[in-house]
């Protein structure tokens, strides 16, 4: 289902939300614990991002997901929690699309990082994605855990594979690369920073597949080159 986002700071983004199904009157439905969760999950940032974090509350979250509220305290404790949840689901997803882009040795550097770079672009500058980034920005004053929750299970996270495939490539003398933390993030917000800040402030509404692949690829032109050419240069 595509939802248009009321929330403050939301108008005109559409969302891509996961839609539970209406509870069915008469006997209540029963999931396994594990469909009970996602389904709590995928409620919640349907509530998250049309309300505001503030204004959320575990009621509505209860009716959007066809539960009772005693139900969600069984599986979160805090309103918190449930939130660190939805991100962490959104990590997760993401980890399950770049799961071995950085693990071909076949590939030249240039066509690992464009591969790993393309596909987190996809991912980060779509519409869900940018709703929920901009939810905990907006709401990060008034509820600085929320914005900590987005950092330590999103982004945090994204650049490990990466930092891991720039510190062999620095052992292999592929690269030169003796911070490999920092090259990491300096290489995905080089990709992807400018294309999320007008994506977040309105200026464009999605960002087009050959946009992204045009700036991720000078992206890793611009890394390489200063990569590669203090490769054979001593640490």
């Amino acid at each position: 289902m595509r939802t248009k986002v009321s929330h403050s700071g939301h108008a005109g983004v559409t969302v891509d939300q996961p839609s539970p199904r209406t509870p069915v009157r008469g006997r209540p439905r029963q999931w396994d614990d594990a469909a009970r969760r996602e389904r709590l999950i995928a409620a919640a940032e349907q509530v998250f991002v049309e309300q505001g974090y503030g204004a959320a509350n575990m009621d509505a979250i209860a009716r959007r997901a066809g539960m009772s509220k005693k139900t969600i305290y069984q599986v979160f404790e805090t309103k918190q929690d449930l939130f660190a949840a939805v991100i962490e689901s959104r990590r997760d997803a993401l980890a399950a699309m770049i799961e071995g882009e950085c693990s071909n040795d076949a590939l030249a550097p240039e066509d690992v990082l464009s591969r790993y770079l393309r596909q987190i672009a996809r991912f980060i500058l779509a519409p869900r994605q940018a709703a929920l980034y901009h939810l905990a920005v907006t709401e990060s004053q008034r509820a600085p855990e929320l914005a900590n929750a987005f950092h330590r299970e999103g982004s945090t996270n994204v650049c490990s594979p990466l930092t891991e495939w720039l510190a062999v490539q620095h052992e292999r003398g592929v690269l030169h690369v003796p911070d490999p933390t920092s090259a990491a993030k300096m290489l995905f917000y080089m990709a992807i920073a400018e294309l999320q800040m007008r994506l977040l402030i309105g200026e464009c509404r999605e960002s087009d597949e050959a946009t992204i692949d045009r700036r991720v690829d000078c992206a890793v032109r611009v890394f390489l080159d200063g990569a590669r050419g203090r490769a054979s240069r001593p640490a």
